[in-house]
């Protein structure tokens, strides 16, 4: 019997008998399941006339509400639910994200660590308690919890990612290359691990090894501005840029893009070539909305340049 076979017999079931309380609870995950949250608050609100202490139904709630994009009422559901049972993790830690979304981290912090005080060994609940006081600006706490979730699930490579982050901030660049290390062996297709590396390497110095970091990042997506602009950057600055052009011509080819033409002008001032310049930052500022340089500067550039020509 596939998931619609089961779910209509389900309705039936209920439609015949409506006090057919087992029927209706598993009416409601399958509601959950298949993404019809106002008939599982209906089924829901029919047992809790039925059952009023029953912290099950207002957790499910909560779901309800999470995914009907109310926070405040999940909110208030996951409370029941924490009220009547306080012991039970998953109810803090749905009560936790909640908090965490609505940016009230005091109270995120509280909840997650509840979380841990009953299960003690919860990878997820040190990450996110490692990722709030990543918030306030604490990277040494949270590097312990971040460590902790990987004690926990040595695979969870967003825990190695955000580890190496706070070893950056603490100016511990050895251990945050370490981390992102980690990150490629366990998902070796996580652009972002490429591209961070790139900009650490760039920082120390190493130039080459920046560069080939950088065009790992961008076979693995393509769509990387960033890291086209830090590439092309390192490789004018290298006087490579004849590479550099190709580089940015392939991309402007797939879409238009304020920065890329104004890299592109910056390679053609390197080649004295005014007129194809010109043209570039034209095009630059007719895409102002992803021209990230100073816009007032490359229209004095313009304006220069096109009175002189």
């Amino acid at each position: 019997m596939n998931d619609t076979e089961r779910f209509d017999n389900l309705q039936k079931t209920v439609k015949i008998n409506p006090k057919n309380f087992q029927a209706r609870r598993e009416l409601i995950m399958m509601c959950l399941d298949l993404g019809f949250e106002k008939a599982a608050l209906s089924h829901i609100k029919y047992l809790l006339e039925i059952f009023p202490d029953d912290a099950n139904l207002y957790f499910n709630t909560g779901i309800c509400w999470e995914k009907l994009k109310d926070i405040n009422k999940a909110i208030d559901a996951y409370k029941k639910a924490v009220e009547l049972k306080p012991d039970e993790p998953d109810f803090l830690y749905n009560l936790a994200l909640c908090y965490e979304q609505k940016n009230e981290i005091d109270l995120a912090l509280e909840n997650f660590k509840k979380v841990i005080y009953y299960k003690n060994e919860d990878a997820n609940a040190f990450f996110s308690i490692g990722i709030l006081y990543s918030k306030k600006n604490d990277p040494k706490t949270a590097i312990k919890c971040f460590k902790k979730a990987i004690e926990y699930n040595y695979s969870d490579y967003f825990a190695h990612f955000y580890l190496a982050e706070e070893y950056k901030k603490v100016n511990e660049i050895d251990f945050a290359l370490v981390e992102y290390r980690k990150v490629l062996e366990l998902s070796p297709d996580y652009s972002w691990a490429y591209f961070n590396i790139a900009q650490i390497y760039w920082e120390l110095g190493r130039i080459d090894d920046s560069i080939i970091m950088l065009k790992k990042t961008v076979e693995k997506n393509p769509k990387d501005i960033e890291a086209y602009k830090l590439l092309v950057q390192i490789l004018i600055k290298q006087k490579k840029q004849d590479e550099a052009l190709e580089i940015l011509s392939k991309i402007s080819e797939k879409q238009e893009n304020g920065d890329i033409y104004y890299l592109m002008s910056k390679i053609f001032e390197i080649n004295k070539d005014n007129n194809s310049r010109l043209d570039c930052l034209e095009l630059a500022l007719d895409n102002k909305n992803t021209l990230t340089f100073n816009n007032l500067s490359v229209e004095n550039e313009y304006k220069e340049l096109k009175n002189a020509s």
